[in-house]
């Protein structure tokens, strides 16, 4: 499996890209050249130089810090995101497809009440009721995504609750956690992982989404998405304020993207290496 994900140049490529976004997030204060929050109302506007890489916005602040400051709302609350969702997910797929019945049925009216409301307006109605915070947002997203994460292992788990390794563990007695997350789990991980690699980029582009819109990240916190609402006003005068966050994150998720392909590649069962 990893023989064949390592032969896969784009996975590989794609692998590290990411992995410096999130060292670069992480060291952010070693690697900012300013102060992302320093305001300088007289360098308000100015151009590419040493001092500012990519100019400054609207108050004198440096657009490259705060672009290096901004991965750590944008890249890790989106990687918080998908772990809750997952996990959520993960649980009561896992409930509802080994042990079917009424377990099953409680479970998948609740998945079937959750899919049929528009996600975008279970995020606002949450944000509503709660107000607007990051915390909000991030449980916004998971409930609007666990039912169909559930959805998804349940229908796994149901194919391999009677496989032979499966029955054989209850015949020597084991017990039901022990199946669960000793032989079911493991055996639709690779499936998970995909999945939660292909949606990491719809979870960056919601919560950029919900910051642009005023209900995610608040100001002056540098987020990518803020960013972007705060660049709105400036785009035909100030064009670099903008564009770096706006191209940040089409190329951040179009690395997730094509991380997933590659991943379902690799682990794809039917694949047998000559």
């Amino acid at each position: 499996m990893w023989r064949r994900f390592l032969k896969n140049k784009m996975a590989v490529i794609m692998m590290g890209f990411l992995a410096v976004i999130a060292l670069a997030g992480v060291f952010a204060p070693l690697l900012a050249p300013n102060d992302p929050y320093a305001n300088d109302i007289l360098n308000k506007f100015a151009g590419i130089s040493f001092k500012y890489p990519l100019g400054t916005d609207q108050l004198g602040r440096c657009i490259l810090s705060r672009m290096i400051y901004g991965i750590r709302p944008t890249f890790f609350l989106s990687l918080l995101t998908m772990a809750g969702t997952i996990g959520l997910g993960c649980i009561l797929g896992l409930l509802a497809g080994y042990f079917r019945g009424p377990v099953d049925e409680i479970i998948m009216r609740a998945v079937d009440v959750m899919m049929s409301f528009p996600s975008q307006i279970m995020v606002f109605a949450v944000v509503a009721l709660l107000g607007v915070d990051v915390r909000n947002v991030i449980l916004a997203n998971v409930l609007i995504k666990w039912a169909w994460y559930a959805r998804m292992i349940r229908t796994n788990v149901m194919k391999y609750r009677d496989k032979n390794f499966v029955l054989f563990s209850r015949c020597v007695g084991s017990g039901e956690p022990f199946i669960l997350f000793r032989h079911l789990l493991p055996s639709i991980a690779s499936e998970m992982a995909v999945l939660a690699t292909l949606d990491i980029g719809w979870a960056i582009l919601n919560i950029s989404t919900l910051s642009f819109l005023g209900l995610g990240v608040q100001a002056p916190t540098p987020e990518w998405g803020a960013m972007l609402n705060e660049a709105k006003n400036v785009m035909t005068t100030n064009p670099v304020q903008m564009i770096a966050p706006g191209l940040a994150i089409v190329i951040v998720v179009a690395a997730f993207n094509l991380l997933g392909d590659a991943l379902r590649d690799a682990l794809d069962p039917k694949e047998v290496e000559v």
